[in-house]
């Protein structure tokens, strides 16, 4: 598989197709992540929760193509402008994820009922002091998925000075990355064990950029070498694809031997884990099989339908991802209400609620990006109705700057 002229990355304005293509396939992995958590039995099957160690990987994916987009666009640049930079950043994400809070806020609230929907929404509560607590507390932490935008803005709040660190000690990369990789496996080792007086919860620990050094800053120097990078890993592919195939083995393993009484550090059992040490090189590696498989897909070699496909499941990927949540927890109380949890096979169950959510958003995605909705609810320019479905004529190359919608669009204009 050779990669086409047109995605090989060479100036900090250019449309990159593979990286946008990588998007969609994210979002399904990410789906993927909370359809097991809701419809398979993760405390008593091995399948099921090595599934969920094996799907984990796009957070991490998610981070470091978004941090490697951004500092693609800056790196020709001698500054970080901010007025333009806060002002993209908060169109792209911070908008977006107020908006999303509001909407999820009466939903984490809401109660199991009987009759479609399924729910009911205890408005008392919501206009409360309680409610209110609540609120404020989501707003700072993140609901459920959207701490994915929590850290993402937290990352943005330490990239100007990143950038002007990398541009004082233009020589620095190959420290930051091997300092990113010592701090990803020591940290959450050394927090773990209160050795600096504390003990960080779970929950926080996913919140926080310094659960992510590898993947953001390993993004931040793969997009200062992006020609180099592309080429490596294309050159190495069947190695990279062999890496990630055996490297996503080894957690599962541990797992089993640890269920079955074998002494293990605790520190390197996945299980639920996805900080465990033994999870790292497969998460590199699956990002740079996705970063492959967006190659795959946007090649010249591909049908026209198929690349149409593609870009319309990266242009509605922000939405999909946004809106998941909606529709699985609707999925999993009609389950619930109709018995299937007991009497359909939970892996049959998990393929349908990812293949349901992940068209729903594109359908919600697709309709709201046609109103003057679109930039809240779903992080992009209003765009005409008669680009709904798929074309041929779709596929010409843009010939605005806009690398896409969402945290990694590159321009600041």
């Amino acid at each position: 598989m050779s990669p086409p002229a047109e995605a090989s990355p060479s100036g900090t304005r250019q449309r990159l197709d593979h990286v946008d293509a990588m998007r969609p396939i994210k979002q399904s992995a990410v789906i993927s992540t909370h359809a097991l958590i809701y419809f398979s039995p993760l405390t008593t099957s091995l399948f099921a929760s090595g599934l969920l160690t094996l799907t984990h990987f796009s957070r991490d994916a998610f981070l470091f193509v978004s941090a490697c987009m951004l500092a693609y666009s800056y790196r020709n640049s001698s500054e970080v402008k901010l007025g333009p930079y806060w002002k993209r950043r908060f169109r792209a994400v911070g908008l977006v994820y107020l908006v999303w809070t509001v909407i999820y806020f009466p939903v984490a609230a809401a109660k199991a009922s009987a009759t479609f929907p399924y729910f009911r929404i205890p408005m008392s509560s919501l206009f409360s002091a309680s409610g209110a607590h609540n609120f404020f507390f989501a707003l700072a932490t993140g609901y459920y998925h959207l701490y994915f935008l929590v850290v993402l803005l937290e990352f943005y709040v330490v990239f100007p000075f990143l950038f002007k660190l990398i541009h004082r000690f233009p020589k620095s990369h190959l420290y930051i990355l091997i300092g990113a990789v010592v701090w990803q496996i020591l940290f959450h080792y050394v927090v773990r064990r209160g050795w600096l007086g504390f003990v960080i919860s779970t929950k926080l620990e996913t919140r926080l950029i310094f659960s992510y050094a590898l993947y953001l800053l390993g993004g931040v120097v793969a997009a200062f070498y992006l020609e180099a990078f592309h080429d490596w890993v294309v050159r190495h592919r069947r190695a990279i694809l062999g890496w990630t195939v055996v490297w996503g083995a080894l957690p599962i393993l541990l797992d089993y031997f640890y269920r079955h009484g074998y002494a293990l550090p605790k520190i390197i059992v996945p299980g639920s884990d996805p900080f465990a040490v033994a999870v790292v090189p497969y998460d590199v590696g699956a990002i740079f099989a996705v970063y492959l498989l967006g190659i795959y897909l946007v090649s010249p070699k591909r049908s026209a339908r198929t690349r149409a496909i593609t870009a319309s499941g990266s242009e509605a990927a922000y939405g999909i991802y946004v809106s998941q949540m909606l529709w699985i927890l609707l999925m999993h109380r009609w389950a619930v209400q109709s018995n299937l949890i007991h009497r359909v096979p939970w892996l049959i169950l998990m393929l349908f609620a990812v293949t349901v959510a992940y068209l729903m958003g594109w359908l919600f995605s697709a309709v709201f990006a046609r109103t003057p909705l679109a930039r809240g609810l779903v992080g992009r320019s209003q765009v005409p109705w008669n680009t709904l479905l798929p074309r041929r004529r779709q596929l010409v190359p843009a010939t605005h700057d806009d690398f896409g919608e969402g945290p990694m669009n590159l321009t600041d204009q």
